[in-house]
């Protein structure tokens, strides 16, 4: 089991998206970025709790499996949805991007980001540099 979201509590907000690109068959769309998945937000709580099931699953004293872990911490759920998207996103050649904020976002902040990432360079960066990798 591997989560290595880092946290920041001035950026208690998480959210992954999954962008892809218009078929060429997609007229005058084709070629552009589009909000494929999500977002899928938890917050800083939430990675502690899944890091302190990781914790829960290497113990050698107790013997933990990966599933019972995360369903003691209950984020069984978020973990599933996490590699739901990893999965999808690579069947779907789609790309994942991690999000921290300060405040809850909506969903078309999101959608608002990939759209302008089609024309300007600040915001095709952004999504470069939230790209989760691996």
């Amino acid at each position: 089991m591997k989560f290595e979201i880092k946290t920041d509590p001035a950026l208690p907000h998480h959210y992954i998206i999954g962008v892809s690109v218009k078929p060429a068959t997609s007229g005058n769309n084709a070629g552009k970025l589009y909000l494929k998945y999500g977002p899928l937000y938890f917050t800083n709580n939430d990675v502690e709790e899944v890091q302190h099931a990781v914790l829960l699953s290497n113990d050698k004293l107790f013997k933990t499996s990966h599933s019972e872990a995360l369903a003691i911490v209950e984020k069984k759920s978020l973990v599933s949805f996490i590699w739901a998207m990893k999965v999808a996103s690579g069947f779907n050649q789609c790309t994942l991007h991690h999000f921290s904020c300060e405040f809850e976002t909506d969903t078309e902040s999101f959608e608002t980001i990939v759209k302008v990432a089609n024309i300007d360079p600040y915001f095709r960066d952004l999504l470069k540099k939230s790209e989760i990798r691996g």
